[in-house]
Order: structure tokens, then C-alpha cells, then sequence
């Protein structure tokens, strides 16, 4: 299993050469073994999660785009301010929200004290970012910084011809439009708390999916109505766990400890696991959550949205499909049973 605490992880410092972009940051995906702006696709992770503490009047970053990325926001302390789109929105200790590709948005600390929250973001292979205060670009890779000077398509590559039509080009693509800010922006406080168990009340527990509230579709990938990752703010009592001894085929998943004590199985190994602790599970690795404390044991989810997926449980000897939605055992077959 992949463990981090957070106490024990430095704060590093990052700042523009005046201060007014200024912050410190714990990378808790790099310490849990990912690789910086490196998805899946190059043995990194399919999200990326970090802690950032803004001062008083400083930002993050410039206000900014992506033309791929998605970045969602949980404000874990403090006050201030987002600028989305031409608009300006105040936030609170408590907020949840998230900006999908084509959205210029920008996190500033307009409060008195710090600002503190926790950032996830997604790892597409590529990236472009546009700066409208700047009017400048970037790409990444190889992270290049510019502004444009527009050509023709042929310049450089062929003589030109004086009055010649410009070459007629494919129009470019029709973004999709992005919903409002304010349809994107969650407190948690106001969610009610959905509840499920087993039959015989072995598993029991209770959940806002935070990401469904933000307007995902549930266990969907991008393109199709869900987003890059989904976010949830689970709980369950002393002795209960929220699921049976299991392992995925493709998805990952990440807890953030919040409240209460508990023990991770991981394969043939336990561990205790208290708030502040960080722990990834990658697809092939059985894992399972349980309460062995004396309060609730609250934690944040964060899973990715693989296209397709299956899942195996050690205990039970059995297998299930999220779509169409069934377990069961397999019997042993040939590969032509019922072909010929």
C-alpha cells in the first residue's frame, strides 16, 4: 500500500520574483509514488493531488485556462476569492468546487489568514494554457511559454504568392459550453448524507458523492457526461466497513483520512490508519477500509473513471461488472465452448 501522512511531508515554498503569486504546497501524489504531469500513460497516476497554503493577498497562479485539464478545489481553511470566467465568487472553509477544460479561472486569498485547500487535478497526456491577462500560451509538454504571431498554414514551407487566397482550413472545433460557476461550487453541510448496507449489517455506511453534485454522471468518463476523477465524503461507524475485501481490474483509488481511527487491508498486510493519513490503491491491489476505533471514521474518495472495469473478492472467491451490474463465479471453459 502507498502511505503518506501528512505531518510528515515538508512544506515547500513557491513564489513570483514580487510575491503576488505565492504559495507553499505538500505534492501528495508525488510522495505516494506518481511522477509530475505524468498520467497512467507514463507510469504515473490518472490524478494528482496536492495541499496548497496561500498568504494573505497572494495567489496561486495567474488567472488561467486549460485546454484539457480539469481542477477541482476543496477549501479545508480560510476565505477568498475564485474570478471564473468574467465573474467573481467568494468562498469559504467547507467549498467544493471544480473548473473543466476552456474555463479561465483564478484562486486568490482575499482573507486575513492563510488559505489552505486541497487541489486535484487530472493528467491528460497533453496540455495547452492560456493567460488572458497576459495574453500569452503555454504548452505542455515541453512546458514553453509564448505569444502567438498568427501565419499562414504554408509559411515557411512554400514560396509565397502575392494576392493569393489564404489555404482554407478546417474550421476549428466547437467548444462545448461550460455551465456556470455557481452550478459548480458545493458545500458539503448542505448534502444530506445517503446511507447503504448489507443485508446481514456487516457493511454499513454513509456518503455525499461531492462529484454527482458538481453535476457528474455517476461512474462515467469525460466525453460522455462524468469527469476525469470522481470525489466522494464518506463515513461509517465503530466495526462496520463500507465494502467487502476486493480489488480492481483498472480503477485507482485514493483515501484521505479525516476523522477516527482505522485498518487498511492490503493484500495479506494491516495497517492503522489515522486523520491526516494518504493511501493509494492501484488497479490489482485487494484492499478494504474498517472502522476500528471508537468514533466515525470520515474520509475523503477520490477514484478515477476507467472506461471499463471489473472487480475480484478474495474472500468470497467471486467476480462483478459494473455494467451490466453482476457477480458471480466463474466455471472453467474452452475457448470454443458453444463456437462449434
Amino acid at each position: 500500500m502507498h502511505r503518506v501522512s501528512l505531518d510528515a511531508l515538508p512544506w515547500e515554498e513557491q513564489h513570483s520574483p514580487t510575491k503576488k503569486f505565492h504559495s507553499f504546497f505538500r505534492n501528495l501524489s508525488l510522495a505516494l509514488g506518481g511522477i509530475r504531469n505524468t498520467g497512467i500513460w507514463g507510469g504515473g497516476h490518472p490524478f494528482d493531488l496536492q495541499i496548497r497554503r496561500i498568504p494573505a493577498g497572494a495567489s496561486v497562479c495567474p488567472f488561467h485556462s486549460h485546454v484539457a485539464q480539469w481542477e477541482l478545489f476543496v477549501v479545508l481553511a480560510g476565505t477568498g476569492t475564485v474570478r471564473a470566467g468574467g465573474e467573481t465568487h467568494a468562498i469559504k472553509t467547507g467549498d467544493v468546487f471544480i473548473h473543466p477544460p476552456g474555463e479561465p479561472h483564478q484562486l486568490v486569498n482575499s482573507g486575513t489568514g492563510d488559505l489552505e485547500v486541497l487541489i486535484v487535478t487530472d493528467n491528460p497526456p497533453l496540455d495547452a494554457c492560456y493567460y488572458p491577462d497576459s495574453d500569452k500560451w503555454a504548452l505542455r509538454p515541453p512546458m514553453k511559454f509564448f505569444r502567438m504571431t498568427e501565419v499562414d498554414y504554408f509559411d515557411g514551407e512554400d514560396e509565397p504568392v502575392p494576392g493569393a487566397a489564404p489555404y482554407p482550413l478546417a474550421p476549428a472545433p466547437v467548444a462545448a459550453p461550460v455551465a456556470p460557476f455557481a452550478s459548480r461550487k458545493i458545500h458539503p453541510d448542505d448534502l444530506p448524507w445517503e446511507s447503504w448496507d448489507s443485508p446481514g449489517g456487516k457493511f454499513f455506511g454513509t456518503s455525499k458523492e461531492l462529484s454527482i453534485a458538481l453535476g457528474a454522471k455517476r461512474k462515467t468518463p469525460p466525453g460522455l457526461g462524468g469527469h476525469p476523477f470522481d470525489l466522494e465524503l464518506s463515513k461509517f461507524p465503530p466495526g462496520k466497513s463500507g465494502c467487502p475485501f476486493h480489488r480492481h481490474a483498472a480503477q485507482w483509488e485514493l483515501y484521505y483520512i479525516l476523522a477516527g481511527t482505522g485498518t487498511a487491508r492490503c493484500g495479506d498486510e494491516r495497517h492503522v490508519v489515522k486523520p491526516g493519513d494518504v493511501f493509494l490503491h492501484p488497479p490489482g491491489e485487494a484492499h478494504q477500509l474498517i472502522n476500528t476505533g471508537e468514533v466515525d471514521l470520515e474520509f475523503f474518495l477520490v477514484a478515477d473513471n476507467p472506461p471499463v472495469d471489473y472487480w475480484y473478492y478474495p474472500d468470497s472467491k467471486k467476480w462483478g461488472l459494473p455494467a451490466p451490474r453482476m457477480f458471480f463465479r466463474p466455471e472453467p471453459l474452452d475457448y470454443h465452448y458453444g463456437e462449434e
